[in-house]
């Protein structure tokens, strides 16, 4: 069972690792994203219905929708700044900017319970600070500028669409939960993508966005659940902030992209800092609770 849980996880950090590659496509971010959200989508209906008709269908509570819309438009927002940035600033740039995001949750979860950041919470966000303006030192001049200001944006939107999908993971099954917010996804950027142009012109390129639909997007969150049902939730972490890691090596070795001293100390912060944030949610310091 544990050896399983750890070629799940594996598999799913690589695939994650391998999301940005898909930035070097020659096309815009809104295809990349309105075709991975529809292939996803597509996927994820034929799983449903196959594992349980009608269940990616099944009725929502009235409740659930402005929540899981808003999750659905973050969630594109993200997506659309993440390739963005890959294509202004490199796959290093997105992914290391994209792996602060916990620094975010850390912000949301101190608003959410109404309390005041813990020590380590302080010390692992300030790192991750530190390491972001390394990507901006002075041996890259400028032009790095926009796409880690662009980068922290992805992040942070990141950071609120798990703020408001953690919301609805009780009400919904991740399949449902998936499926409707590519579903919005979706629609929100092939209309544009139908007006800016970019979209896929070959064979090749409609396969690998069949792909990373199909598999990067509507495959991995199923391989993480079903690791975490194997392994505990600090060593999912542990293996998923391995992500920009995957990454940098595969874009370095496929795409001949530098890694600099500078990009890779940034990272060694980073993947740390994210890592001991990951692992601290799935076991704060016990705190009484307020009355």
């Amino acid at each position: 069972m544990r050896t399983q849980g750890l070629i799940a996880i594996n598999v799913t950090a690589l695939l994650a690792g391998t999301a940005a590659l898909f930035g070097k496509l020659p096309l815009s971010p809104f295809a990349i994203v309105g075709m991975r959200a529809a292939f996803a989508a597509t996927a994820l209906l034929a799983w449903g219905l196959i594992a349980g008709p009608g269940r990616p269908l099944a009725p929502l509570p009235r409740q659930s929708w402005p929540t899981l819309l808003s999750s659905g438009v973050v969630l594109a927002l993200h997506w659309l700044s993440f390739f963005a940035v890959v294509q202004l600033g490199g796959v290093a740039v997105a992914t290391l900017t994209f792996a602060s995001f916990p620094l975010f949750t850390v912000c949301f979860e101190a608003w959410r319970h109404r309390r005041a950041p813990f020590l380590v919470e302080i010390v692992a966000a300030a790192t991750i600070i530190v390491a972001v303006s390394l990507l901006v030192a002075p041996a890259s001049g400028n032009t790095r500028v926009p796409a880690v200001l662009i980068g922290i944006g992805a992040a942070a939107a990141y950071a609120a669409y798990w703020h408001l999908s953690g919301a609805l993971t009780g009400r919904l099954p991740v399949v449902t939960l998936c499926f409707y917010q590519s579903v919005v996804v979706a629609l929100l950027a092939l209309p544009v993508l139908a007006i800016v142009g970019g979209g896929p012109r070959t064979p090749v390129q409609w396969a690998l966005l069949g792909w990373f639909g199909v598999v990067n997007t509507a495959l991995a969150p199923l391989l993480y659940l079903y690791a975490l049902r194997r392994l505990s939730a600090s060593t999912c972490s542990g293996f998923i902030a391995l992500e920009p890691v995957y990454a940098i090596v595969l874009a370095a070795l496929l795409f001949h992209e530098p890694i600099s001293a500078w990009t890779a100390l940034s990272g060694l912060l980073i993947v740390s800092a994210s890592y001991v944030l990951l692992r601290f949610e799935t076991a704060p310091p016990v705190t009484q609770e307020a009355p």
